[in-house]
């Protein structure tokens, strides 16, 4: 045993050695021990952060978030000067605690306490522990022991001491299988890595924090205001059920508002949407983070009465008033948000942050997203294609929201090019945007006044080159899948002269920015397509000679295609052009090939569009 710790050490040493002075900061050491007794679970933290330069400063800000359903406490906290000296202990007039609340909530049980220890010489490190104590749990520890993705650890210790009758689950993510050791009441775990190989995001990869070492445990067992057990999902979806069971009643004023508004109305699906807009119009959504630890949301009739939730409690309300209509629907949860972070079925356990409502009907089944004002039936970016639990009292399982296919997607553009010698060219954009774009511009046109969208649109969503002079945002319905944006601009950057010729850009369409394959490291994940057309209108210049030698272009891969074709007229040259990427999830021993498909495109798209000649 003491060979094996010596040469782990030495090899640490080596490490911490190899990368010193290469970063602004260094996790020398993080240490996590926890211990369960009499189902109380108390945890300490340590951590020992050298900080190399003033870059490295903001490591010395420490935030402890905590809830409370934990006892925070033991704070303590020094300066190591570069001899390893102590040279400044934490006061308790340094530590402040604040709420956790955002700009987007009512308020939270979450806090954070928080202070800075700063030394005036470089290199110095700064150490601090604290311990958490906790009645309820779901998590016995979700240990991530990477305090920044560009920062390394030299070494991590997670160190675990339980009853043995007490039932653990646990899931590893680059670490290796914990030491295990058993005697007559209580078993020990002990997990040890370090991070080393920074770790940098890149375009479109998978979520960075798959490719750090964690390690997940939940109890198979467990109290969290109601027994439940993470023996199987289904088992999770029943303690999440009885949490709902009794938070579905709203008084008679509601249910005779619910009434009027369907009394005329036959279909099922147009009852649901009729009342969906009622949600979406008398309620707002906030972010409420109370009640076992986030868990449990507030019943309908506070939901009714005060017109806020977040969105466990604006779901349970809408299922509720679904419900009192007749229409059974599902509490489901989902892991939302970009890019997509599959959930761990072997794995039972919390590993959701958003819920939804999924209505199943005979012809069709409906989604809802009961926080949004967005169209009805419409999931987007945020939650589309993944496994979503489905909340039933019986049985609970795992069901796929819809996935965005190439048409839900599709931004296209018509653009309108006058040629003025003298000036600026004049150029007119009617954009219409679906997918992504059609979810950004829509919360631009609902959540921002005139000044804020003029600078929004001129600063973010112009392609660049183009002055913005005037706009319009317009949507046919608030069910509309699509938003239109007409703008009128000027730019310099489209007819070139040289000599006696004028060459003719063409406008590319706004695509990722991907890495060359000898710079790329991570897979490539394209949660949905990349889907555009454009039709681009040059006008013709007087007095010049089209030169008539340009030549359609088709490029196609299992990737996806792209296709540019030329027409004309006397009074205008007519650009048509598309491109689909599909959406895939492609390892990096084939991104070679991707990205040559991708250079290709990029290529064709930076050409010299058209030229005229005398």
């Amino acid at each position: 045993m003491k060979t094996r710790f010596f040469s782990i050490l030495l090899t640490l040493l080596f490490q911490l050695a190899s990368i010193a002075q290469d970063y602004d900061a260094e996790l020398v050491k993080q240490e996590t021990s926890i211990t369960v007794v009499n189902d109380k679970l108390t945890k300490t933290e340590y951590f020992e952060i050298k900080i190399n330069n003033r870059g490295g400063e903001k490591y010395t800000k420490v935030r402890i978030p905590f809830s409370s359903l934990e006892k925070l406490s033991k704070v303590e906290a020094y300066i190591l000067d570069a001899d390893g000296r102590e040279v400044r202990k934490l006061k308790k007039s340094e530590i402040t605690t604040r709420s956790a609340i955002s700009n987007f909530s009512l308020y939270e049980d979450d806090f954070i306490m928080e202070f800075t220890l700063k030394h005036n010489s470089y290199p110095y490190s700064i150490v601090y522990s604290y311990q958490y104590q906790q009645n309820e749990f779901l998590y016995v520890d979700y240990w991530l022991p990477v305090i920044d993705n560009r920062v390394p650890t030299g070494h991590a210790r997670l160190s675990i001491s339980i009853p043995q009758g007490f039932a653990i689950s646990y899931s590893n993510s680059n670490i290796e299988e914990p030491e295990i050791v058993l005697n007559e009441e209580i078993v020990a775990y002990t997990w040890q890595t370090s991070y080393s190989q920074i770790i940098n995001s890149e375009t479109l990869s998978p979520p960075l924090i798959n490719f750090l070492p964690s390690v997940a445990i939940v109890p198979l067992k467990f109290n969290f205001e109601l027994k439940g057990s993470f023996e199987s999902w289904s088992d999770y979806g029943k303690w999440q059920f009885e949490l709902l069971k009794d938070l579905k009643e709203f008084s008679i004023n509601e249910k005779s508002t619910i009434q009027t508004l369907i009394r005329d109305v036959d279909n099922e699906k147009e009852k649901i949407r009729v009342l969906y807009h009622y949600l979406q119009d008398a309620t707002r959504y906030i972010n409420v983070s109370i009640e076992t630890g986030g868990m449990k949301p507030y019943p309908a009739s506070y939901v009714a009465e005060n017109k806020y939730g977040d969105c466990k409690a604006l779901t349970n309300y809408f299922k509720s008033v679904l419900d009192y209509a007749g229409i059974q629907s599902f509490y489901t949860k989902v892991n939302a948000g970009e890019p997509i972070d599959e959930i761990d079925k072997s794995f039972p356990s919390q590993q959701f942050n958003h819920v939804v409502l999924f209505v199943p009907l005979k012809e069709d089944s409906v989604w809802l997203d009961c926080t949004s004002d967005g169209p009805f039936n419409y999931l987007g970016t945020f939650t589309q294609n993944r496994e979503a639990l489905v909340v039933g009292e019986d049985s609970s399982y795992f069901l796929h929201t819809p996935e965005l296919n190439d048409s839900d997607v599709l931004d296209s553009r018509k653009i309108s090019i006058a040629y003025n010698a003298n000036q600026s060219s004049t150029v007119i954009f009617q954009n219409i945007y679906r997918g992504e774009m059609f979810e950004t511009l829509t919360e631009i046109k609902q959540s921002f006044n005139e000044s804020e969208k003029t600078r929004i649109l001129r600063n973010y969503i112009m392609e660049k080159g183009f002055e913005l002079i005037d706009y319009t945002i317009s949507q046919n319905n608030r069910d509309s899948l699509q938003i239109m944006l007409t703008c009128e601009t000027k730019s310099n950057e489209i007819y070139k002269h040289f000599g006696n010729d004028v060459l003719v850009n063409n406008i590319p369409f706004s695509l990722p920015v991907f890495e060359k394959p000898g710079n790329r490291k991570l897979p490539l994940q394209i949660d949905y397509p990349i889907h555009k057309s454009d039709t681009l209108i040059y006008a013709i210049v007087p007095g010049y000679e089209l030169s008539k030698n340009f030549v359609n272009q088709k490029v196609a891969s299992k990737y996806g295609n792209y296709s540019i074709a030329f027409s004309f007229n006397e009074e205008s040259v007519q650009v048509v052009k598309s491109i689909l990427i599909k959406p895939g999830f492609y390892p990096i021993s084939e991104y070679a090939e991707f990205y040559k498909f991708y250079n290709e495109i990029k290529e064709l798209e930076n050409m010299t569009c058209i030229t005229f000649f005398k």
